[in-house]
Order: structure tokens, then C-alpha cells, then sequence
């Protein structure tokens, strides 16, 4: 039985006997990872309120080789978002970056990005909540390129010639993005604002890329969400559970 310490992140938990839950967190050092933290529904018990979604923690835990359950020892807060999780709307966009990582990353494959890029997320909404919507697209965008799925943003697929500044360029559903040429008229023509966007967003990281879109007209933030919710879609063969639209 080996002992792990590292940073996590809490996604969601679900009760487990009388007294028990089951936790799910994305930890720094090995991934996604379940662990049974026993007694933590009791009055009295070690863990506090160190197991409320979307804490920062530091756990200590036992696991075993293929075992998908582990052992939590120990949870210390090293920076909580009980103010965020209070207010119904940011909590349900919150459970809705959990419920990807969850879908999107494998169980106990260690991806210091992928915790970086949602802890940097969650401390852009912390700063500004109303930026939440712009946070999750920079989050769909970036999970989507950890996990190898979002298309090269700077050349067509088919004949690699690099994209300039005035080029017609067609998202299909094979994700990739074609020149005018490679494309044939076939798939979605992408907007330059929506194409500099998504360029964007691989230099910045979240709360900067919130300053620099929060003046794109409405319609912009519109194209960008189905874009990318089109991309989750094709990949989890499925439309992502929350759908949030610009008015």
C-alpha cells in the first residue's frame, strides 16, 4: 500500500453508507482519482468542510495498483469557493467543468496542465464571477487541446498551408479546419473574430482572456459556445449537459 500526498481539487462526492462518501477529486499528482473518506458525514470528524466542491485542498491518502477506490487520510483546505458554490448559477457551470474533467480524463493519469488550467480557471471566476461563461469557453477550448481533440488552429488539415489573416476557413465535422480550397464549400465557414479568439485563447490565461473578449459583441461569444460545444459533442458522441447562451 503506497501513500500519496498532493494538491486537489474537489469535483463532486456522493454519500456512502451512514456515514462514509465517496470523493471525487482531480489531484495534481495522479489525476482523476476516487477516494473513500470515512466518516466525514459524522459531527465530528476530520475533514470539516474540506470536502465541499471545488476546494483546493492537500490530501494525504493510501491506494493500491488497480484499485479504483483509495483511502483518504487526511484533507487540509488550502483555499476554498464556498462563495462561488452559494450562488446556484455559478455552482451549476462550475458542476458542469467537473462532469468534463470526469468524462474527458482518464482515472489515475497524472496531468499537471489539465489541474493547472481548471485552478487558474476557478481563481478567474473567483475574481470576476460574471466572467463564467467566458471561463468556461477558454476551459471547453483547453480541455479540448489537453486531450489531444482540439483541431491546429494555424494551418488546414489537408494541405498544411498556414491560415492568414483574410483566409476562408471551414470547421468540419471531422474537426478539423480547411482552406477554402481543401474544403470544397463543404462544412461551416469560421468567423475571423471566432478564429482570432480561439488563437487567442492559447497565449492568455483564463482571467486575461475574460479582459481581452469581454467587449466581443454578443453574437461572437454565441459562435464561439457552439463551436466548441460542437467539438465536446463530436467527441463524447453527445450534447455536453449545459448549454449556456449570450442574450
Amino acid at each position: 500500500m503506497a501513500l500519496l500526498e498532493t494538491e486537489a481539487i474537489v469535483l463532486r462526492s456522493y454519500d456512502l453508507g451512514e456515514a462514509d462518501k465517496i470523493v471525487v477529486c482531480l489531484t495534481r499528482g495522479a489525476g482523476l482519482v476516487r477516494a473513500v473518506a470515512r466518516g466525514c458525514r459524522k459531527l465530528h470528524n476530520r475533514f470539516g468542510a474540506a470536502l465541499e466542491p471545488f476546494t483546493l485542498i492537500n490530501i494525504t491518502c493510501y491506494f493500491k495498483e488497480n484499485q479504483e477506490l483509495i483511502a483518504l487520510r487526511q484533507a487540509e483546505i488550502l483555499k476554498s469557493h464556498f462563495n462561488l458554490t452559494a450562488q446556484p448559477e455559478t455552482l451549476s457551470g462550475l458542476a458542469y467543468m467537473g462532469d468534463l474533467i470526469v468524462e474527458f480524463s482518464p482515472p489515475y493519469q497524472p496531468n499537471e496542465k489539465l489541474f493547472r488550467m481548471l485552478k487558474a480557471c476557478l481563481e478567474a471566476i473567483a475574481t470576476s464571477p460574471p466572467d463564467l461563461q467566458v471561463v468556461q469557453r477558454y476551459f471547453e477550448i483547453w480541455l479540448l487541446k489537453l486531450e489531444g481533440f482540439l483541431p491546429d488552429l494555424n494551418c488546414c488539415v489537408e494541405c498544411h498551408r498556414t491560415f492568414k489573416e483574410n483566409d476562408r476557413i471551414f470547421f468540419n465535422v471531422d474537426l478539423g479546419l480547411r482552406c477554402r480550397s481543401c474544403s470544397q464549400g463543404a462544412g461551416s465557414l469560421l468567423s475571423h473574430r471566432v478564429h482570432a479568439q480561439l488563437c487567442v485563447s492559447q497565449k492568455l490565461d483564463p482571467h486575461r482572456f475574460a479582459n481581452e473578449t469581454r467587449g466581443l459583441p454578443a453574437k461572437t461569444h454565441r459562435e464561439i459556445a457552439e463551436l466548441t460545444h460542437r467539438m465536446l459533442g463530436r467527441v463524447l458522441e453527445r450534447q455536453p449537459r449545459l448549454r449556456q447562451s449570450y442574450q
